[in-house]
């Protein structure tokens, strides 16, 4: 662990702000020239222990304010975006199709599942449900067993897979409505929504406007009335979560994800632009222009948004009128969103040169 130094000074409305790292652990512990220049993996932070997993399979545990490792340990390949919690296990997919469940106290392995494909997204686990449903690369979608007597045997698979070659590299994961639904971006630029305990099949949506780069690549988002998703290709959709119906359409396409506050969608889209829409009409309510390669999904923190880029900067930007209140370097970007530690009002984040950081954001 290494301590850092101020990266930033934030001047908003009523406020002076510096976002100061308190800590930095490099994951990497040698130079490697044949990773993927990207880290797409989000920490995890449960109390006081932040959990990383980078590209070289290195998964740690550290201590959330002190920045000292708890624990290490390496699986068979790189961790590139397929990092969950849920019933005290670590849910770490790497790039040899290994879906390995690791004890959180400790990082010892409690099962394994196996597929001939990577893994890209974060699995996600119902609540009430000793189930983890997760997507590989290939566009299959697995729920798998987690009870004492059948931890990682299958239960049911829907399976979606494109002959396109020219995809985006990257997958959105599923993700929930309460434990009933389950909901899932594909490469084919298609959405569709399953019943978590069989996989039945509720609806399916096919988006895609063009023959290339059509990919679904980010985790839609969900309510009570619609689901919000992305084509890389060019168009944001809002379709009704129970039928699967168009309710509006807004011509931009994303890469990163989305970030909802109250009534409003935040994102960065493909053409180098921040968006606020209306959630309800999907018409802008402000639009910001930022540089510096593909933007993360924002993260929501202390009245401001976050927004990573893939060759930086990070910009803190106002959410109510769009204006670029500050930025501050991580050395070569981030490709994942920053994660909120609630007990402090700090956040974590993992940069593409395998850099963990702990930050704050202190009153001036």
């Amino acid at each position: 662990m290494k301590k850092a130094l101020l990266v930033a000074l934030v001047c908003f409305p009523c406020f002076a702000v510096e976002v100061v790292s308190t800590w930095v652990v490099p994951m990497r512990k040698e130079p490697r020239f044949d990773l993927l220049p990207y880290e797409r993996t989000r920490p995890i932070v449960l109390g006081d222990m932040v959990f990383s997993a980078d590209q070289q399979g290195r998964v740690i545990a550290v201590h959330r304010t002190k920045g000292y490792l708890l624990w290490e340990t390496k699986v068979p390949a790189g961790v590139s975006g397929a990092f969950a919690y849920g019933r005290s296990k670590l849910l770490v997919g790497d790039r040899q199709g290994n879906l390995i469940a690791l004890n959180s106290r400790d990082g010892s392995e409690a099962w394994r599942f196996k597929v001939q494909s990577e893994w890209l997204s974060p699995p996600v686990i119902p609540k009430g449900k000793n189930l983890v449903i997760a997507m590989a690369a290939t566009g299959d979608l697995y729920a798998l067993k987690m009870d004492s007597e059948n931890q990682g045997q299958e239960l049911w698979h829907y399976a979606r897979r494109t002959e396109d070659k020219m995809t985006v590299w990257g997958s959105g994961g599923p993700v929930l409505f309460g434990d009933t639904e389950v909901y899932q971006g594909f490469a084919d630029g298609s959405v569709a929504a399953l019943a978590v305990d069989t996989g039945r099949v509720l609806w399916e949506k096919r988006l895609a406007s063009r023959e290339r780069f059509k990919d679904v690549d980010m985790t839609p988002f969900v309510d009570e009335k619609r689901v919000v998703v992305a084509t890389f290709d060019g168009k944001v959709f809002s379709l009704d979560r129970l039928t699967g119906d168009t309710q509006w359409v807004f011509p931009v396409g994303s890469y990163g994800g989305f970030t909802v506050v109250g009534s409003r969608l935040f994102f960065g889209g493909v053409n180098h632009q921040f968006y606020a829409l209306d959630l309800s009409t999907g018409q802008p309510v402000w639009t910001t222009a930022f540089s510096g390669g593909i933007a993360a999904a924002p993260l929501f923190i202390q009245g401001s948004l976050l927004f990573p880029t893939s060759s930086d900067p990070t910009y803190i930007v106002d959410p109510r009128k769009g204006k670029i209140l500050g930025s501050f370097s991580l050395g070569a970007g981030a490709l994942s969103s920053p994660v909120a530690s609630a007990e402090d009002g700090g956040f974590h984040t993992l940069s593409n040169y395998g850099n963990l950081y702990t930050f704050q954001l202190l009153d001036k």
